[in-house]
């Protein structure tokens, strides 16, 4: 076998102009050393040599497409620029001394056709920097287009966000990731300086991706932080409840820390709720009254310390009132404070809900006089039956609690006028049967029992479905039958099961059926 020489190949990419240059595309050999070559060696290297062609032809081929691109922007933009330059001198206008319009005002606002063309020119550089990973190029041509025409593209800001959270990711040390992060946030006040009126990318937009990436980035820094999610929030007419939620943690662990106030904590949690109150994801409700119950911060004394003299100085001031009324309603607060809060915010906004709240209050605290006070109010505002029914059930059963029975009656019967498929009257209205059966003998206030079994009964019939309610359906039928009439009383009598009976005694009165105790 013959002695060759084997070379070593380095393949250098050395690009002439925007053209490659074939000959200087394989690098000059060197000789190294004479070794005898077997066939499978040259057979290898062949190969090899055939592939490093192969790909240098395919490299030649896409810098050559690749400048012919350029070329035709380069052209086509030179023919709008003399189309402008043809215009100005036809109207004796000096270019430079006129703002090109060929891109618009935001590729330079006082910029002349040649300084808009060269923008445009580093923005393409700074897109395809950005595609080839030269991240650090491409922050040399953001920060010029920053400087030269801040509102040509928001992807400038968006890619150059992107960077530096790439070189926050691939920090060296703390202190070089403190940089990047500053320069990640510096990013964002740029951006929020030129494309806060966006529609879609605009302030809001900004505020909440610079607060998320603080939020990541600067954990230790819970005030910055706040002050980052406090604005975003106040700013976005829309309610996210997962971006208010991640406030509030920070809040709340915050205020566990003692480093915000109860009476700020409160104020922002206010502020929080009412955006709240119009979501509808009930993960996102549970865990924002969660939180509030994780601070341990609104207990119903602690809102009465933190609202009491506010209220005592500002009488009068019907959104305090009102506000403090919703806190202490949030935590299911029934203390004198909120009856008097409760009674100060109907009075200036008296609604059938806030009626109905009171009521319960005061019947809570065994008030029955002012609980039904606010309760019959609620009936005369309401509108709709069905409404109207329920509330006049309500009053029946606090009606029931005061000891009233015939008045509970009344109002059962009420309720069933206006629906007359109320089953909660129909049990209310039984167990005033029971409770006012006192104007007649033993066996009279017996047989009052068959008449109140038929009302639960017919109770149970319509809460068909309603597992709950058919049990205390079927809990009263059976307490009911252990007081009816004795066999033995009812053949003294001449009565006989299944024979119909009109009970009467006192004010209570009805169609039933004998059915004697078994």
């Amino acid at each position: 076998m013959k002695k060759v020489v084997i070379k070593s190949m380095v393949v250098l990419s050395l690009v002439m102009g925007g053209t490659f240059n074939t000959t200087n595309l394989m690098a000059q050999t060197q000789e190294t050393q004479q070794v005898e070559e077997t066939p499978a060696q040259r057979k290898a290297r062949e190969k090899a040599e055939k592939k490093a062609a192969k790909e240098a032809e395919k490299a030649r081929k896409a810098a050559e497409k690749a400048e012919k691109a350029r070329k035709a922007e380069e052209e086509k933009i030179a023919k709008i620029i003399a189309a402008q330059k043809a215009a100005a001198a036809k109207n004796g206008v000096v270019e430079e001394q006129k703002p090109a319009t060929t891109y618009g005002p935001e590729w330079g606002e006082n910029a002349t056709a040649a300084e808009r063309e060269e923008n445009l020119r580093i923005f393409n550089f700074f897109s395809d920097a950005y595609n080839n990973k030269d991240y650090d190029k491409a922050l040399e041509y953001m920060y010029t287009l920053i400087n030269n025409c801040p509102k040509a593209r928001s992807s400038v800001y968006a890619n150059g966000s992107n960077i530096y959270r790439n070189k926050i990711a691939r920090a060296a040390s703390l202190a070089e990731k403190s940089v990047y992060i500053d320069s990640l946030m510096k990013v964002y006040d740029y951006r929020l300086a030129a494309f806060a009126d966006d529609k879609e990318y605009g302030e809001v937009y900004i505020l909440k991706n610079k607060a998320k990436d603080y939020y990541k980035y600067r954990s230790e820094d819970k005030q910055g932080m706040l002050d980052l999610f406090r604005k975003a929030i106040e700013k976005d007419p829309e309610v996210d409840p997962t971006f208010i939620n991640q406030y509030f943690t920070v809040l709340v662990e915050e205020y566990e820390a003692l480093n915000v106030e109860t009476d700020h904590f409160m104020n922002e949690y206010e502020f929080m709720a009412n955006k709240m109150d119009g979501v509808t994801d009930p993960e996102a409700k549970t865990t924002f009254d969660a939180l509030l119950i994780k601070s341990g911060a609104a207990d119903c004394n602690n809102l009465e310390t933190i609202f009491s003299d506010r209220l005592k100085n500002n009488p009068d001031d019907a959104a305090l009132i009102g506000k403090v009324y919703r806190l202490l309603l949030r935590n299911n607060c029934q203390s004198a404070f909120f009856l008097e809060v409760g009674e100060k915010n109907y009075a200036i906004n008296p609604t059938t809900v806030d009626a109905q709240i009171l009521s319960r209050a005061f019947e809570a605290n065994n008030m029955y006089d002012k609980a039904l006070e606010y309760l019959r109010a609620a009936v005369e505002m309401e509108n709709d039956p069905i409404l109207k029914s329920n509330l006049c059930a309500q009053i029946s059963g606090t009606e029931l609690s005061a000891g009233a029975a015939r008045e509970a009656a009344n109002y059962a019967k009420m309720a069933l006028e206006f629906n007359a498929d109320n089953g909660t009257a129909y049990i209310c209205l039984a167990q005033a049967y029971v409770d006012g059966a006192n104007g007649c003998d033993d066996f009279g206030k017996q047989t009052v029992f068959w008449l109140a079994s038929d009302l639960v009964a017919k109770a149970r019939t319509l809460f068909e479905g309603n597992e709950k309610q058919q049990d205390v359906c079927n809990q009263l039928l059976s307490t009911y039958r252990g007081y009816f009439p004795k066999q033995a009383d009812c053949f003294f009598r001449g009565l006989q099961d299944g024979d119909a009976y009109n009970v009467n005694c006192g004010w209570v009165s009805g169609g039933t059926t004998v059915r004697a105790a078994k």
